[in-house]
């Protein structure tokens, strides 16, 4: 293929891409996110009493990875008090994962850490979490757009 040709293509190419919008992680998105997230920090919780903390260290992975999906719901919305809890509590995470990564690991040290954790998502779910009619979780009515 001819270098101009291979140009346009590129071209096109990035026009195409450019052209999709940006993805949307909507309430449904959240919820589903939220979902999987709860057992996963449930087992962190179960691993630290435990003093499994290989276990917890995974689980704390993964719980990070899936809270920082979320971001993007609440900066659609412009809930800048949600972000700040979110990057509070992934910061905690880092924490927790480097924490966890000791040589000698100190209980008092995860725990404390682990408090935080739990502390941010407390504030955002009393903040922008309800339960419907059926007793379900879902994000509160006045945060959706």
């Amino acid at each position: 293929m001819a270098p101009l040709s291979l140009g346009l293509v590129l071209v096109g190419v990035i026009a195409s891409a450019q052209d999709r919008p940006y993805p949307i992680f909507s309430a449904d998105h959240l919820d589903a996110t939220m979902k999987t997230l709860g057992p996963n920090v449930a087992a962190v919780r179960a691993a630290l009493v435990d003093s499994d903390y290989p276990t917890a260290k995974q689980r704390v992975i993964r719980s990070r990875e899936q809270l920082a999906t979320t971001i993007t719901f609440w900066r659609d919305r412009e809930r800048d008090d949600a972000v700040g809890w979110l990057r509070s509590a992934l910061t905690q995470l880092d924490a927790l994962d480097t924490a966890l990564s000791a040589e000698a690991v100190d209980p008092a040290v995860v725990d404390s850490i682990a408090a935080a954790v739990t502390a941010n998502c407390v504030a955002c779910h009393t903040a922008y979490r309800e339960r419907d009619q059926n007793g379900n979780y879902q994000v509160r009515l006045s945060s959706r757009p």
